[in-house]
């Protein structure tokens, strides 16, 4: 936004002449500004109600959110429902706002959200006719692999699969050195492009995850992004695994390490939370198998992966992306140099102007061309392994419950959805 440097000074590039109009001027053009504009970060909000509930932070000196904020009575919102009721670990009740603009598009007056932690007993609360939708049913959990074969065996009609706008994906540490000072392998190209080679996705979605997942040979997941097409680098192009091993091998061997000697310090870094434990596991084999290398596993807890993710304490790491927004910047950004989300610590020069290009273009094609070039430059460098992209599971009854949108984004428009009892 132009001016924004003068924030502070109230001198900045947003204007509002009347109660319904708003002006916003931008430093450099931005094709997807409305599609952020629609984004909840830019949601507009009651400035007095929010400053009411600010307090200084005795330790920091910053001014913050009241800690409390959350409580129904404190917190503040301008959606079609407000917050009835919070119990902790229990449930939430919203119920209609009666300030809302647009109240004839209200499916239900009040929605109770149950908090359910074990997938077997949320789906029990559904066969009993305790809840009628089921939102988010973990793709990798043996449920879910139930749910579907009940479903191709024409039990059921009420399972629903929606390809994800997200990625699971391996990150390597592209540092010249690791954190205690010592030379990295991954820090060459063609030793990450003959681990990623080496990963037997189809095995890894069919045997460990079993959520029905696309393998990832992209970032950004196919379809996800209207008129950009995510580029299949030449490296990952053949799904062929015995192709795809004899290149690994012949990568790592030009690298200096022929089937796999010399090639230390590998290790997975996860939280073991999930699935992540036994897709590290069926990794390593891979890798050892395949690659004659020796990898260790280090699975911690969440707060302390996040910890070491941060401060870029491993070697290679899982990972997940999901995009926030309609467009490939909200994917490709993270790979600039200087963007705090590079856990990788790709760098690129090429890559970095490619996307500062495609910022300043203002035809739509050429900018989403020149976002595909920057993508198939990255993945030709493998700072990432792609593995799969993610698939969201719900289970309803349509003819029960109606208007549910399902998309790549699991964006839920509640106010729509409306029970047929």
């Amino acid at each position: 936004m132009q001016q924004s440097q003068a924030y502070f000074d109230e001198n900045v590039g947003i204007k509002a002449p009347d109660a319904r109009t708003l002006i916003v001027h931008l430093e450099n053009p931005c094709s997807y500004f409305l599609e952020l504009a629609g984004f909840i970060t830019f949601v507009p909000m009651h400035r007095p109600s929010i400053a009411s509930q600010m307090v200084l932070d005795q330790r920091s000196g910053l001014w913050t959110l009241d800690p409390l904020w959350t409580r129904p009575d404190r917190v503040i919102g301008n959606g079609p429902y407000v917050l009835e009721r919070r119990r902790f670990k229990r449930d939430i009740l919203l119920t209609a706002n009666p300030q809302y603009w647009n109240p004839s598009a209200m499916g239900n007056q009040s929605i109770l959200m149950q908090i359910v932690g074990d997938p077997g007993a949320a789906m029990l609360a559904y066969r009993r006719g305790e809840v009628d939708w089921l939102p988010d049913i973990p793709t990798a959990s043996p449920l879910a692999a139930d749910l579907m074969r009940q479903q191709r065996e024409g039990l059921r009609k009420d399972v629903h699969l929606t390809a994800g706008a997200g990625t699971y994906f391996y990150n390597f540490n592209c540092a010249p050195t690791f954190l205690d000072g010592s030379k990295n392998p991954l820090h060459d190209a063609r030793v990450r492009q003959a681990l990623s080679l080496a990963i037997d996705r189809q095995t890894l979605v069919e045997r460990v995850t079993r959520g029905f997942q696309p393998i990832a040979r992209t970032f950004v997941p196919p379809g996800a992004l209207p008129g950009y097409e995510p580029p299949v680098d030449a490296l990952l192009a053949t799904t062929d695994l015995a192709d795809n091993l004899k290149r690994a091998r012949k990568l790592l061997d030009e690298a200096g390490y022929p089937n796999g000697r010399g090639l230390t310090g590998l290790s997975i870094l996860y939280n073991t939370e999930g699935a992540h434990a036994a897709i590290a596991q069926q990794v390593k084999n891979h890798w050892e198998q395949a690659l004659g290398v020796s990898v260790n596993l280090m699975g911690v807890e969440k707060s302390q992966f996040g910890q070491r993710l941060r401060s870029h304490d491993f070697a290679i790491s899982r990972a997940a992306w999901f995009g926030d927004y309609r467009d490939a910047t909200t994917f490709l950004d993270k790979f600039l140099s200087d963007n705090g989300n590079n856990d990788a610590r790709y760098h690129n020069p090429r890559f970095d102007e490619l996307m500062q290009q495609a910022a300043r273009e203002l035809d739509t094609n050429k900018r989403l061309r020149i976002l595909e070039q920057a993508e198939r430059l990255m993945l030709s460098e493998q700072p990432i392994a792609p593995i799969y992209h993610y698939t969201i599971m719900s289970v309803h009854d349509p003819e029960k419950v109606s208007g549910i949108t399902l998309n790549a984004w699991n964006y839920r428009r509640l106010e729509w959805v409306k029970v047929n009892r």
